[in-house]
Parts: C-alpha cells; structure tokens; sequence
C-alpha cells in the first residue's frame, strides 16, 4: 500500500492511496466521520429572546456551529463531576446582546479562548429595536455516531480515472474540450490531452460528445483518491491521524476478543 499527500491546504486534505479496495477507504472515512470527538454545543439556557426566530431553532443553529477543538478535555462520561459542567469536559459560551444588528458568532463569548467558533461572521438571528437576547451554552466533547452536531468533517472518496483515447479514430474535432466541465482536456500537436486526471469526475459528458465514439473512461478499483474537508474543529492531517489510531485500537480489541474464542 502506497500514501501521497495530493493536497493540504487550509481545511482541505486530498491523499491518493495505492493498492488498496474501496473497503479500506470507507473505514477511513467513517473513522473520520462518526469515531473523533469534537467540541459542539450540547445544551443552552436561554434567557431572554426577542427576535423572530424561536428557541428551538436558535439552539439548533448553535449546535451546528463548529467550535475548535483543543486537546484535553474528556468526554461526559469519562469525567468525574456528576453534571456534564465542570471545566475538564466543558466550556461555557455566552451570550447577552441588545439590537438592532445581526447576531453573529463572533459575538459568543468562551471560557476557554482556545475553543472558539471557527468562524466569527456566522449569522445567529437578527434583533430589531428594542429587541434582547442572552443565552448560556454548554459544548462538550461528542461523537458523529450520535449527532451531526460533532461531525468534524465531510469526507469522500473515489477511483482513479482512467482516460483511454482511440488516437485512429479521433479527429481532434474538440467537442470533448468544450463539453468538459472540469476544462481538464486540451489539445496538443493534433490530439486531445487530459490534463489532470484526478479532477476527472467520470461524468461522461466527453464520452457523450464524441461523435466518433474514441474516448473511454474507467478507473483503477486499486486507487482511490480520499478527499477531506474538516469543519475547522481540526486540521485535516489531524483528522486523518486520529482516524488511523481509531482504527488500530479496533483492531487490537478484536484480537483480543478472537483470542478468548
């Protein structure tokens, strides 16, 4: 099996694995998607609220709100307070402002500065005139598995393509080029390149287009291009780290199991 890092930039990572299965891929992914803990907002109390939209919408807003998530807190149930509220499982995030003006995450204040919106110009509500919100949140540690709330990414995967061209039976004519909505072929010295294959998403529209039937596309079921794009609760190569070590805890605690068979 064969690694490469094709892109890390921002919250974005995309790895080309070689010999591998799709099977291999979906683990990864679903490790990544269900399997690390993340800050997100858990519970509010909401004191006042003036504006049009309605508590439960807000505190739905909220939860879906990514938080930055540090190293060192431990889970709810891992943790030796009884409510869920001490500062080893959980930051308060509050809130008291009056209007007119939107309401943006930038306005939440922590109790711990590390974990923070990833972003202070998400939209909460509006306040007109007159209007008053304040609210106290609890964000702890969570798990994709039980809400989308702690989903700390939106992870994909793919073949490589394949772009097969019948060089006798192309005429170079470009109806390819145009129809490409990736603008991935071009032509050279009379015949039509591909560019970058790893953009191609196999939609077949090249295929479609040929009118002398010379293009084919396939993929390669021995790699798959893995594609992450974190939330901002982790960077992306943290992600795919934390995502390996879930997997090999798995795979140690069932040969365990399978040696008291």
């Amino acid at each position: 099996m064969g690694i490469e890092i094709r892109e890390l930039e921002g919250d974005t990572m995309r790895i080309l694995i070689t010999d591998t299965n799709p099977a291999f891929a979906n683990s990864i992914r679903r490790a990544i998607l269900q399997e690390i803990p993340v800050m997100a907002v858990d519970e509010v109390d909401v004191a006042a609220n003036d504006s049009v939209m309605n508590d439960e919408i807000l505190v739905h807003r909220l939860g879906q709100v990514p938080l930055h998530t540090p190293d060192g807190y431990r889970l709810p149930r891992e943790c030796d307070c009884t409510d869920g509220r001490c500062p080893k499982c959980s930051v308060t995030l509050t809130l008291e402002k009056e209007g007119p003006g939107i309401i943006k995450t930038g306005d939440l204040e922590s109790s711990d500065e590390e974990v923070v919106p990833v972003s202070d110009s998400i939209p909460l509500t509006r306040l007109d005139e007159g209007q008053n919100l304040e609210f106290t949140a609890i964000a702890r540690l969570g798990f994709g598995k039980d809400h989308a709330n702690w989903q700390p990414a939106v992870v994909a995967y793919k073949f490589m393509p394949i772009f097969e061209l019948d060089e006798d039976a192309c005429t170079a004519c470009g109806d390819c080029i145009d129809a490409c909505p990736k603008n991935i072929l071009e032509i050279e010295d009379d015949e039509v390149k591909i560019t970058n294959i790893e953009k191609c998403t196999m939609c077949l529209a090249c295929i479609d287009s040929c009118p002398e039937d010379a293009i084919n596309i396939d993929h390669d079921p021995t790699k798959v291009i893995l594609k992450i794009e974190s939330t901002g609760a982790m960077p992306p190569d943290q992600l795919l780290e934390k995502a390996t070590e879930v997997l090999e805890d798995k795979c140690k605690e069932f040969a365990k199991k399978t040696k008291k068979l």
